[in-house]
C-alpha cells in the first residue's frame, strides 16, 4: 500500500492503515442509498423556499457574502445544484448518522479515493474479506458528466479548473469521450477557440480557483460545477428544515431522518419539539448543554463548540451569540462509537482502541461513486471537515464486516 500511495502520488510517510475499512455489502450500499435520499430531500426543502435562487438564499437566512454570486442560468442551477456531493456520516450505536452534505466542491479528492479503493483490491486479495468492491468515483463522475452532457445536448468538452486535479483524472474523461484539459485557474474564456468548453469543473471551493469575483468569468464557457447555488444545500439550515419536518413529506421520508439525521435546528428563538415535548429553543439548549452541538451553518466560518466539552460560561456565550445572530444550527449530541484501527509503519504494527470513523460517501448525479473514511482528531467534535490524527482511507465492501 505504501508503494502504492507513493506511485500514485499520494502521502505514503509515517503509519498507515495495515487493513482496508470494510463494511459488509448490504451496509455499504445503504449507506449510498440514504445519502442520496437526505440529499434529495435537502434539495426539494431548498428549492421549496422559493422561485430562484437569490430568493431562497435570502428565505433561508443565508448571507450572500458565503455563497458564490448567482450566475443567472436558473433552470441551469436548479438542473445542476446536486450533481456532485458528498455527506459525512459519523457511525453510532444506532448506525450512521448524517452530520451535514458537501455540494459545494471541497469534499475530498475523488483521484485519492479511487486510487485506495483499487489498490486496496489488489492488495487484499489473501483477506477473508475478499474480493474486496468499491465503486470508482473517477470512472462514475465520468459517466454522470456523459449524461448531463447527452440531456443538456451540450458537446462532451471539460476544463478541470484549479488546484486538486491530476492528468491521470484527463485520462478517464477521455476514455469516454470528452475532449478534456487541466488548467491552473478560473480563466476559462468563452468564445472561439481551443479553450471554450462546455463544462468547467472546479477542483474546490470558488475561493480555492480565482475567488468569487472570478466565477461569472467561467460562467460564459458554458456550466461551471459545482454550480455556486449548490452550497446552499450543504448549509446546515437547510438540514434543519428536513430535521423539523415539512408537510409534504411521506411517513417514510420522516422515519428515514429520523434514523438518519441527528435532530436539528435553526438558532432562532421559539418554541420546538423535543423528544415528544414543547420545549423553548434557546432555554433548552443552555439548561441542558451536554446534549447539543453548535455549528456555524456555513462550514468553515467558525468552530464547533460541544456542550458536553465547554465550559459553562464559554457555552452560554456561544449560545447567546448563535442566537443572536441566527447564523448557526443546534445539533442534538452524536456520541461516536469506537473501533480499533490497526496502523503500520512497515516494521510495526500498534492498535489505536478508540478511532472514531466518519463514513463519506460520494455522489455523483445521485450514483453511488466510492466511500472514504476519516478519524477526527480527539476533543475535536467529530463533523467531517475537522482535522484528523489519523491517516483517511478508502472504504470498501466485502462479504463480511471487517470488525
Amino acid at each position: 500500500m505504501r508503494a502504492r500511495r507513493a506511485a500514485a502520488g499520494l502521502p505514503a510517510q509515517g503509519p498507515l492503515p495495515a487493513r482496508p475499512f470494510v463494511l459488509p455489502r448490504g451496509r455499504y450500499d445503504e449507506l449510498f442509498e440514504t445519502a442520496a435520499a437526505l440529499l434529495a430531500l435537502v434539495r426539494r426543502a431548498v428549492l421549496a423556499l422559493g422561485p430562484t435562487w437569490p430568493e431562497r438564499l435570502a428565505a433561508l437566512g443565508a448571507d450572500s457574502a458565503d455563497h458564490p454570486p448567482h450566475s443567472g442560468l436558473e433552470g441551469a442551477e436548479t438542473d445542476c445544484c446536486a450533481v456532485l456531493a458528498g455527506a459525512d456520516f459519523l457511525v453510532s450505536a444506532a448506525g450512521p448518522q448524517l452530520l451535514g452534505l458537501d455540494t459545494g466542491g471541497t469534499f475530498g479528492s475523488p483521484r485519492e479515493t479511487g486510487v485506495l479503493t483499487r489498490a486496496w483490491q489488489c492488495a487484499a486479495a489473501g483477506l477473508p474479506e475478499a474480493p474486496l468492491f468499491g465503486h470508482d468515483p473517477r470512472t462514475v463522475r465520468a459517466a454522470a458528466l456523459a449524461d448531463l452532457c447527452a440531456r443538456r445536448g451540450l458537446p462532451r468538452t471539460v476544463a478541470l479548473i484549479g488546484p486538486g486535479f491530476h492528468p491521470e483524472e484527463l485520462r478517464e474523461l477521455r476514455a469516454h469521450g470528452f475532449t478534456a484539459d487541466l488548467l491552473p485557474g478560473a480563466g476559462v474564456r468563452g468564445g472561439p477557440g481551443p479553450r471554450s468548453y462546455a463544462l468547467g469543473l472546479l477542483g474546490g471551493a470558488p475561493a480555492a480557483t480565482g475567488g468569487a469575483a472570478a466565477v461569472p468569468k467561467a460562467y460564459r464557457a458554458g456550466l461551471l460545477l459545482p454550480q455556486p447555488s449548490s452550497g446552499l444545500l450543504a448549509d446546515k439550515r437547510a438540514l434543519a428544515l428536513v430535521s423539523e419536518g415539512l408537510p409534504w413529506m411521506t411517513r417514510g421520508e420522516r422515519t428515514l431522518v429520523e434514523r438518519r439525521l441527528p435532530w436539528t435546528r435553526i438558532t432562532l428563538a421559539g418554541r420546538t419539539s423535543w423528544h415528544g415535548t414543547e420545549r423553548d429553543l434557546p432555554a433548552l439548549v443552555l439548561a441542558e448543554p451536554e446534549r447539543f452541538v453548535l455549528k456555524r451553518a456555513v462550514a468553515g466560518t467558525g468552530p464547533v463548540v460541544a456542550g458536553h466539552a465547554t465550559a459553562p460560561e464559554v457555552w452560554a456565550a456561544a449560545v447567546r451569540r448563535a442566537f443572536g445572530l441566527g447564523d448557526s444550527v443546534v445539533q442534538e449530541y452524536v456520541r461516536p462509537v469506537p473501533r480499533p484501527l490497526e496502523l503500520s509503519d512497515g516494521a510495526a504494527v500498534r492498535t489505536v482502541r478508540a478511532a472514531a470513523p466518519v463514513l463519506s460517501p460520494l455522489l455523483f448525479a445521485g450514483r453511488p461513486g466510492g466511500c472514504r473514511v476519516s478519524f477526527p482528531a480527539p476533543g475535536v467534535p467529530a463533523s467531517g471537515t475537522g482535522p484528523s490524527r489519523l491517516p483517511a482511507d478508502a472504504v470498501l465492501a466485502g462479504r463480511e464486516a471487517s470488525g
